[in-house]
């Protein structure tokens, strides 16, 4: 609770109010893992919208090779960007145990 204390003269110290987060690595820790979280959920939810766009593409694409190709990449993205960020929270949680930092809360 050294944080965020207010020490008055003569020796007398007020703490920060229960509401209030005194700061320190724990604090931290679950920060970083909330924005971890959130982003991983903003990257599966836009993989999952362009994997749809993409098999709608495809669906009006109506047998044109350059449009099924169009559609084929946006698949072929969406795909690899949800792979690549479910690849960077296995990292981050990975780190997270070789430095001894619970992230996500476990």
């Amino acid at each position: 609770m050294d944080y965020l204390a207010l020490t008055l003269p003569g020796g007398k110290m007020i703490d920060a109010p229960a509401s209030v987060p005194t700061g320190g690595t724990d604090v931290l820790a679950k920060v970083i893992g909330n924005a971890i979280n959130i982003m991983l959920i903003i990257a599966v939810f836009a993989a999952l919208v362009f994997l749809i766009l993409g098999g709608i593409q495809w669906i009006r694409s109506g047998g044109d090779k350059s449009q099924i190709a169009s559609a084929r990449s946006k698949i072929t993205m969406a795909i690899v960007g949800l792979a690549i960020a479910l690849f960077a929270f296995l990292i981050v949680n990975l780190f997270g145990v070789f430095f001894n930092v619970k992230l996500f809360g476990r």
